[in-house]
Parts: structure tokens; C-alpha cells; sequence
């Protein structure tokens, strides 16, 4: 599987991609595919790890199409290493750790494999010379160029990025003034190919930012300029189980959809219990907060159940069709006894 339909995991926070009309598409922040593409972002998870007052967040996105340039911006409440995950199927393995339990359900309806029956299933520096804003680290990795920035106001920021060459929405300003407000910093990353010509599509290599916190934080409020209904799975991996106690959108409620201690190589103790959510935000303008999660009141596991209908089939059919001929055979060699008999005693009358 070549590298760049690998990449769809990290751009989960915010693309800006140079010369199109923005049109916000992930849940921390927004992605804007280049003028030549029709490449738009349609999922994003993220992995939220937190333990003695550190925390990770992984992301990934989806995008569907092609985009030769790319960029993302994701606000973080502390400084913040930046790498690249080395598990490319992370998500995938989240996904398959969280699933639905698949329950089966026996009948035993004859008819139901001849068609005439149908059942149904019940169904995570120093400043830039007069900009205010403060360039604390660049860098390059895989296939992104990663810069570290704080700043005075959402304006100084948005006119660095577009200096950069960064298409800015007319909503980012307004939009990040907020995380600046309370000293957040800011990570900018552009897609930097190693090949003229190399776009991207498919899913992104996972991008990790590690970070000092001692609450757990989804950022979330960049979303509020989003044009397109914005749905998010959010795995808060802990040492115990979390409840969603500050949410983007008060309307919404998030979907919990595991929660339980798992055993795997992807969560070592103490982040070894995984709570899942997933919401779903057809009116992103209506975003004013950040998901923050807290401990719940007890450690209840949670795992969502599937019902599945399973006929024994064709021997069933079989077994009362013959039962069935049985029965009629018996029945008819009753009545022919009950006959033979009435005619012998008309005979003897």
C-alpha cells in the first residue's frame, strides 16, 4: 500500500489548503483541498491518552479524492512535541477493539430460506519581526512540514499563515482568538511531497502531539466555521472509564460506543481503559466548546450488542415437512380406519 493512501489519519484537525473557497471539514480544525482537486475530508478519529498529567493526542482523517497541497492547523493548550505515529492501522485496530458484540438468534421457521419469509436484525521562538506571533519550532516529518506557533491575536496568526502561503477562511481569526486568548498554542502543518506531482488521497499517516495537561481536552471550537456536517469518534484511553462532561455543541449528545479495560499492545497500564465516542454535527456554526472528558463515577464496561437472526435452514424445513407428510399420512390412515369400520357394520346391520 503506497504512502500516500496511507495518509488519512493526522489532517483530522484542520486542513487550509491553498486557492479554494473555505469549506471546513474536520472537527478541531478545518482542510481545504487545492484549487485543481475535489478532494474533501469525511471522518476523523483520534486517540486521546492521559495519564499523570501528560497528554496524546493521535489524529486521523479520511479524504476523499486527490490533493496535490494540503495543510491542517490544530490548536493545543500547552507546548507540544509533534511526531508521526508508527502504527498506520491504528484506527482500524480501535475499531475493531470496540465493535459491536454480534449476538445470534436462532429460528426455526420453515419457509424462511424459500423467500417467503424476511427477518431483520435488531440492531477517540522568537517573535517574527512585527507580526506578533512567535515561530517556536519548525520541522519535516514523512510527508508534512510541522510549525509550532503562539501568538497575540487570531489576526497576527491568520496574517502569518496567509504570509506562509496559507489559504485562511474569513472565520479562522475570529475563531482562534479564543485559544489564544488562554495562551494555547498553535500547530500548522502543510503537506511538504517529496515528489512534484504526489497528492494526496486516502488516509493520512496518524500525526501525535504530546502535550502537559491536567484535564483531558478534544479541541474542537476551529469547527464552528465548518459549511459541512462534521462527525468525529473521539477513544479517551485512561486509567479509568470518562464521561463527556463538556461537549462542542450543547444540542448534541455524544454516542458512547465502548467502554471497557483493554488488553492490548496500543494501550499499555495505566492508559489501559478505553471510553469511545462518536457525535455527529449537521449544524457546526452551533459549536462554542471543546470535548473535555473526566472521570466517571465507576469503572462500568459498555459494549454495544448487534442481533443477528440465524435460521437452521434447509433441515429445519426438511424436519417439519416431513413431519408435516407424517401427519397426514396418520390422519389419513385414521379416517380409513374409522371408515373401514362404519362400512363393516353397516354390512353386519
Amino acid at each position: 500500500m503506497k504512502l500516500w493512501r496511507v495518509i488519512a489519519g493526522v489532517l483530522a484537525a484542520g486542513f487550509v489548503v491553498a486557492g479554494v473557497t473555505p469549506a471546513w471539514a474536520c472537527a478541531c480544525g478545518g482542510y481545504l483541498p487545492d484549487a485543481q482537486s475535489q478532494a474533501r475530508a469525511y471522518g476523523e478519529n483520534a486517540l486521546v491518552q492521559h495519564a499523570g498529567g501528560t497528554e496524546q493526542i493521535t489524529l486521523s482523517m479520511s479524504v476523499h479524492g486527490a490533493s496535490k497541497k494540503a495543510a491542517w492547523i490544530m490548536p493545543v493548550p500547552a507546548a507540544a512535541k509533534v511526531d508521526l505515529a508508527d502504527d498506520n492501522y491504528l484506527f482500524y485496530r480501535l475499531d475493531q477493539l470496540t465493535k459491536p458484540k454480534r449476538v445470534v438468534k436462532k429460528t426455526y421457521w420453515p419457509f424462511r430460506d424459500l423467500g417467503l419469509g424476511r427477518g431483520r436484525g435488531d440492531s477517540a521562538g522568537a517573535p517574527a519581526p512585527g507580526t506578533g506571533v512567535s515561530v517556536k519550532e519548525q520541522m519535516t516529518l514523512g510527508p508534512f512540514a510541522v510549525t509550532r506557533l503562539g501568538g497575540t491575536s487570531g489576526t497576527a496568526v491568520t496574517d502569518w499563515l496567509r504570509t506562509n502561503g496559507y489559504v485562511v477562511p474569513s472565520t479562522l481569526a475570529a475563531n482562534l482568538t479564543p485559544y489564544l486568548t488562554e495562551k494555547w498554542e498553535i500547530v500548522a502543518v502543510k503537506l511538504a511531497p517529496r515528489k512534484d506531482g504526489e497528492s494526496l488521497s486516502g488516509a493520512t499517516p496518524p500525526l501525535r502531539l504530546t502535550f502537559a495537561s491536567d484535564r483531558i481536552v478534544y479541541p474542537m471550537r476551529l469547527s464552528k466555521g465548518a459549511t459541512t456536517t462534521q462527525t468525529v469518534t473521539v477513544y479517551v484511553a485512561a486509567e479509568h472509564r470518562v464521561d463527556a462532561t463538556k461537549v462542542p455543541d450543547a444540542d448534541v449528545t455524544p454516542e458512547l460506543l465502548f467502554a471497557g479495560r483493554v488488553d492490548t499492545d496500543m494501550l499499555p497500564k495505566p492508559t489501559d481503559f478505553l471510553t469511545a465516542y462518536t457525535a455527529t454535527y449537521r449544524e457546526p456554526g452551533k459549536i462554542t466548546d471543546d470535548f473535555t472528558f473526566t472521570q466517571a463515577a465507576n469503572d462500568d464496561e459498555y459494549q454495544r450488542v448487534t442481533y443477528v437472526t440465524k435460521n437452521e435452514g434447509f433441515w429445519s424445513t426438511v424436519a417439519v415437512l416431513v413431519g408435516l407428510l407424517l401427519l397426514l399420512v396418520g390422519g389419513a390412515l385414521v379416517l380409513a380406519r374409522v371408515l373401514a369400520r362404519r362400512a363393516a357394520a353397516g354390512v353386519r346391520k
